[in-house]
């Protein structure tokens, strides 16, 4: 174990300084929470962009509040799961993450979740640019509160929520008060290292009509992956910070302008994956121990010294509000930018995926195959350090630049008939680009290749896109009574894409085309809809029914310039509709909630990750349309106050998510699970509260989490079907207890006090031995915070 590290100790010294020059305690707030902690809290969201209470919103919607995300030390998305029901994960690695909402998921390079900050949409609209894991994952630091809506939100969203929305909404700043505060804390993980964060904030009035909003945060992130081989211990250990600025300026009482600058940074020094026996390179018949560790239980082998992993994000945007007295209008004006770059080692990775373990003298891992062509491609003399042995490196970089533009008229909420018109239009072009340069094994010093056979790398790849978007919605709500009414809403959307592909290099040379050119395009036109009737059948309960639909966008794929004419060109669009039937109600004078869903959604045209592999020529991948599936399922939540300051919270899903056609060329057939999709998933949170002395309150609580079996993605091997491994369910504790008044915070928290081993990810090839690599969750995890406000 390590102790909390030095930063931390700075830190709370910085803070008892600031402590010191304020003010007392303010007890009037503590007075008001204390009088809140009988009944439970309402919440107000923006799911159909309008301010409305939850309980209200007839559709399945999360909203997890700012203490919640404080106390309970929700910092990122894998601690949101155990707070959203039938939200589940697939986790590469930090900053690599699928988000997946009532189980959609078929492992498509595009995403089926659209994330937002505030109304700002983040991440890729396209397969194109690997946006299926670049979801974010933000510090939850100075939020107001996160929002999740569950099923296709299509109608309001457009492209890429086909299975939901993740929604992180932002404190605006304040022009009635000067309001600050500061954070720091400390964390130890076990087998691992320690990690240090600071995090403050700042609002500030300008006058009685504008104020400015600054806050930032700093996290180290503690490691807990070993290589032996390069005596290298805690080797994934990173870091994360960010900085938010938000002016706004009530220009009248009719006329508001709101901008906001948003960055993040974070960075990883290596992969958090442990080496596992793997499928041993067979397609049907791996062994039934591929799951067991080759070595320890959280460690590596590599043969590259770094594996650094670095995303960066940019995020600006101006909101103008404008009520017109009849109705509301709206603009929202963003532009982002997402940068990747990463090395990864390949070595081990296998170059004819899925035929066994090659015989001897026969290069079956890529590091094989470039230690096979050394002689005919490295130009003497070999550099100092030379070896016979050769490995493989990849080196990739993501660039996307997004624009977005939306305008939007929505009438006053109070009458018969409410409605809501929007126009959208997004640009986005991105970049990617890999290449493989070759090293000596142990050396690791640079082998650059023969130029005149296109070195210096085996092979550079570069991929283009531009993808444009318009769309048009509508959503009208017509009130037949005070208890009845009926939301109908549709948008229709049109994209055009193009895409150019270049690859260059030694492996490109040898099959005898040197630069490889293709480029390919697409347009394609969607319609979505929504049909929402609402029963109030009291004041406090509502019956809502839900018929959905959302699609994913096509687009083209660029392809080797020898593919056979059966490969597809381009790949369509897929689409989801949600049939959903749900209730909320408040008894015991809100004293006790129940909200409960019941879903159905069938998924067409699914796009998947197809390997293609040709006789004599080296495979690769492409986005192709397969298959049906459906998801059916239960979600819940239950809420209960038995006495003041005690909270129970029970949440959870049933999610039986599976393939109603077979989509053989991804080696799925009907009636497989789809990936990482548990069918039981629930946590049961207790929350106390109490007065301890003085002026202060207590507070304590615990989570249980439980996560059931999942299986991994459909045909990892790209050439024979892979029998999927069950990858087994587990369950994991959270406590948590402090102290806070009006104006300090003391807590010591808890997570996965078990130690737990649960399985996140697992691919069945890519490390030495032809094993393959998977991911625990990150292993037991002690911290203490202080928090001082102002």
């Amino acid at each position: 174990m390590h102790k909390l590290s030095r930063f931390s100790v700075r830190g709370l010294a910085f803070i008892g300084a600031i402590g010191a020059a304020g003010q007392a305690a303010r007890a009037d707030d503590l007075a008001a929470t204390s009088a809140s902690a009988g009944t439970l809290q309402e919440v107000v969201v923006t799911a159909q962009k309008r301010e409305e209470k939850l309980h209200d919103v007839p559709m399945g919607v999360t909203a997890i509040t700012t203490e919640e995300l404080q106390k309970q030390q929700l910092v990122s998305l894998a601690d949101l799961t155990s707070k959203v029901p039938g939200l589940s994960l697939t986790s590469v690695e930090p900053g690599t993450t699928r988000v997946t909402l009532r189980g959609q998921n078929a492992g498509g390079v595009g995403s089926t979740v659209t994330t937002y900050i505030d109304d700002t949409p983040f991440g890729s609209s396209n397969a194109l640019a690997n946006g299926f894991g670049f979801t974010g994952d933000f510090d939850t630091w100075d939020l107001q509160r996160v929002e999740v809506l569950r099923g296709p939100q299509g109608t309001l969203y457009g492209a890429g929520s086909e299975g939901g929305l993740l929604k992180y909404v932002t404190n605006a700043p304040d022009p009635t008060k000067f309001a600050a505060a500061a954070q720091v804390g400390g964390e130890d993980v076990t087998d691992g290292g320690a990690g240090g964060s600071g995090k403050g904030m700042l609002n500030m009035p300008l006058g009685d009509r504008a104020a400015f909003r600054l806050s930032g945060y700093y996290s180290k992130l503690p490691g807990y992956i070993d290589d032996p081989s390069l005596n290298k211990k805690d080797l994934n250990d990173g870091h994360r910070a960010g900085v938010h600025a938000s002016v706004l300026w009530h220009a009248t009482d009719n006329l508001s302008l709101q901008l906001n600058a948003f960055g993040q940074d974070l960075h990883t020094n290596g992969s958090p994956s442990t080496d596992v026996i793997g499928a041993q390179n067979l397609g049907a018949t791996p062994p039934a121990n591929q799951l067991q560790p080759q070595n320890g239980r959280f460690d590596q082998q590599r043969f590259l010294n770094d594996e650094p992993n670095t995303f960066k994000y940019r995020i600006y945007s101006g909101k103008l509000d404008w009520n017109v007295g009849w109705g509301d209008f709206t603009s929202i004006t963003s532009y982002g930018t997402t940068d990747q770059s990463g090395i990864s080692d390949v070595s081990s990775v296998p170059a004819a995926p899925g035929t066994g373990v090659a015989p001897p003298g026969v290069p079956g891992t890529f590091g094989e195959v470039v230690t096979s062509i050394l002689p005919l491609v490295v130009p003497p003399p070999p550099p100092a350090g030379a070896t016979a042995t050769a490995g493989l490196a990849e080196t990739a970089t993501t660039n996307i630049k997004k624009w977005t533009q939306e305008f939007r008229l929505a009438s006053v909420t109070t009458q018969t008939f409410e409605w809501q018109v929007g126009a959208f239009y997004t640009r986005e072009s991105s970049v990617l680009a890999q290449t493989l340069p070759v090293f000596y094994i142990p050396t690791q010093v640079y082998a650059p290749l023969s130029e005149s056979l296109g070195g210096p790398s085996f092979e550079n790849a570069t991929l283009e896109a531009l993808y444009r978007e318009w769309a048009g919605f509508a959503q009208f709500t017509y009130h037949f009574s005070p208890q009845w009414d009926l939301a109908l809403g549709g948008r229709w959307s049109e994209n055009k894409q193009s895409a150019n592909e270049t690859v260059t290099g030694v492996l490109p040379t040898l099959q005898g085309s040197p630069e490889q050119l293709t480029s390919g395009d697409s347009t394609d036109t969607d319609f979505t809809y929504s049909i929402a009737p609402r029963w109030h059948v009291s004041q406090d309960t509502m019956v809502y029914g839900r018929i959905a639909s959302g699609y994913r966008p096509g687009g083209p794929n660029d392809l080797p310039f020898n593919a056979p004419a059966s490969v597809p060109r381009s790949y369509k669009a897929d689409e989801t509709t949600n049939y959903e039937l749900g209730v909320r109600t408040d008894l015991l004078d809100k004293r006790l909630s129940i909200d409960v869903a019941a879903f159905l959604v069938d998924w067409k045209k699914i796009q998947l990750f197809q390997f293609v592999q040709t006789s004599g020529q080296v495979g690769y991948g492409i986005n192709a349309n397969g298959g049906t599936a459906r998801s059916k399922g239960l979600e819940w939540t239950f809420a209960a106050t038995p006495v003041t300051g005690l909270t129970f919270t029970l949440t959870g899903a049933y999610v039986d998510a599976y393939l109603t056609e077979s989509a053989p060329d991804a080696g799925a057939n009907e009636g497989d699970r789809l990936p990482y999709v548990p069918k039981w998933s629930t946590s049961l949170d207790g929350a106390y509260t109490w007065r301890a002395f003085s002026d202060y309150n207590a507070f304590a609580g615990a989570t249980w989490s439980y996560i059931g079996s999942r299986f991994n993605d459909f045909s990892t091997s790209g050439l024979t079907p892979d029998v999927r491994p069950e990858l087994p369910g587990y369950d994991t504790v959270d406590l948590r207890a402090g102290l806070e008044n009006g104006r300090w915070t003391f807590e010591l928290y808890g997570k996965n006090l078990g130690d737990t081993h649960g399985i996140a990810y697992y691919v069945n090839a890519g490390s030495p031995n032809y094993g393959g690599v998977l991911n625990y969750i990150q292993p037991r995890t002690i911290g203490a915070l202080v928090t001082a406000r102002f």
